[in-house]
């Protein structure tokens, strides 16, 4: 390596930069303070995951660090005349020498500038709504499955024509006459007397009819001993609704996601992409900054943030702490990328830089930052509070039942008295048409 390039003697290198936590941050209070170019003041502190490779490698190679904070929030993209917006054209402009950020293997990028080797690993993932309790009319049919509802239907038809078919029988053989419809009728009504365990004031005098009376009424007491203690767990025990915390769920319910730049998709090749994958796409909106944290509060939709390598999450700032009560955090990512660092063509310390990032992740410095940068800057209770919301916690104690408990069973009760009124509306009618 030439001496010149060993040792750069002060010379400049200018880096674009705005404040996105842990890959690269500002601030105007600690030192030490660098130069900032667009703002012609020494009154800014810039660290990061991302920025401290190049703060390490100039002070190996002797070189200085200028910044420039024109651009406030944007990553920018390529145009397709080859000139650029945001980070990205100031790098293509020249004005800027070193862009990172978060920024990630973008071939349309590659086609202009030159990149480094990786910095790290990037999952974008979101922050969705939470899963609310189940609270429907159908809680009561909770307890047994669809299947096992059938085969209870199944039961107690062959205990009506068991009933049906004994009494027929029994009176056959005891008067001699009877008909099919009194004994039906005595079937169906006898089943749901002692489906519901209410007794029955016919006095039978055959062991059979006797016997299948018990046997339906065994029968219908296990069944109902086992509905009632089902009830009572899903009655007491919260029940959630499936929520879009999965890349699939998250195509499945179609639901809005949103991040501040177009650059969260720029990273998803079209031609590539799986249908999930290009169906996500579509649903993904654009919203500044301040939209986004009043969506959080009270829209359902999708908030983008960053999962790093370590574990650590990124874009997140823009959630306030009273609207993570109503998000949780994704169980996968939507998509992952490599991290890099864009230069201009032909930068002439990209072999040595590229060679120091390889020692970098060597020697486990890599890890070590971010937690440090994460412990420095950003808030350690609320990283751990959105992590831990990847897992639902159920641990709530007791909960007093209320009436939300029980609106299914009030509507079944209302539905049925709504019927019997009728039935006896009816019932009254034909009594007034029938002469005496």
């Amino acid at each position: 390596m030439s001496s010149k390039v060993r040792n750069l003697k002060g010379r400049e290198v200018v880096i674009g930069i705005f404040d996105y936590k842990p890959f690269m941050l500002l601030d105007f209070e600690k030192p030490p303070f660098y130069y900032d170019r667009f703002k012609n003041t020494t009154e800014v502190t810039i660290d990061g995951t991302d920025i401290q490779l190049m703060l390490v490698f100039c002070e190996l190679y002797n070189c200085t660090i200028q910044v420039d904070t024109s651009e406030p929030y944007d990553w920018g993209d390529i145009y397709l005349n080859g000139s650029g917006y945001g980070l990205v054209g100031m790098i293509l402009d020249r004005r800027n020498d070193y862009g990172v950020g978060g920024m990630y293997l973008w071939y349309e990028a590659y086609e202009y500038m030159d990149m480094t080797h990786f910095l790290g690993r990037s999952g974008v993932t979101c922050l969705v709504p939470a899963p609310n309790r189940l609270i429907s009319w159908t809680l009561l049919l909770r307890p047994f499955q669809f299947v096992l509802w059938m085969c209870v239907m199944l039961c107690l038809l062959l205990e009506s024509l068991a009933l049906c078919v004994t009494r027929y029988w029994e009176h056959s053989s005891c008067s001699g006459s009877n008909s099919w419809i009194s004994s039906l009728r005595f079937g169906c009504i006898s089943t749901l007397k002692l489906f519901v365990n209410q007794s029955t004031n016919y006095v039978t005098s055959s062991y059979a009819l006797r016997t299948v009376l018990v046997a339906s009424y065994m029968i219908d007491i296990i069944l109902t001993t086992v509905y009632s203690g089902g009830l009572a767990a899903i009655l007491t025990l919260p029940t959630l609704e499936e929520a879009a915390d999965s890349r699939q769920r998250l195509f499945d319910h179609k639901l809005i996601w949103t991040g501040t730049s177009q650059a969260w998709i720029t990273t998803i090749d079209e031609r590539s992409a799986d249908p999930v994958l290009l169906g996500l796409m579509e649903h993904y909106r654009v919203y500044d900054a301040n939209l986004i944290s009043d969506f959080s509060h009270t829209e359902q939709m999708g908030f983008v943030v960053e999962r790093l390598q370590f574990g650590h999450l990124g874009n997140t700032e823009l959630i306030e702490n009273d609207a993570l009560n109503r998000l949780k955090l994704m169980v996968d990512d939507i998509y992952f990328a490599f991290t890099v660092a864009f230069v201009p063509r032909l930068w002439p310390h990209l072999n040595a830089y590229n060679d120091f990032i390889l020692a970098w992740h060597s020697s486990g410095f890599d890890k070590f930052w971010e937690w440090k940068i994460a412990a420095e800057y950003m808030n350690a209770h609320r990283q751990n509070r959105i992590v831990a919301s990847e897992k639902t916690n159920l641990d709530i104690g007791p909960v007093k039942l209320g009436i939300d408990n029980f609106i299914g069973l009030i509507l079944l009760w209302c539905f049925g008295m709504i019927c019997s009124l009728l039935t006896f509306v009816g019932e009254v009618w034909r009594g007034q048409k029938q002469p005496v």
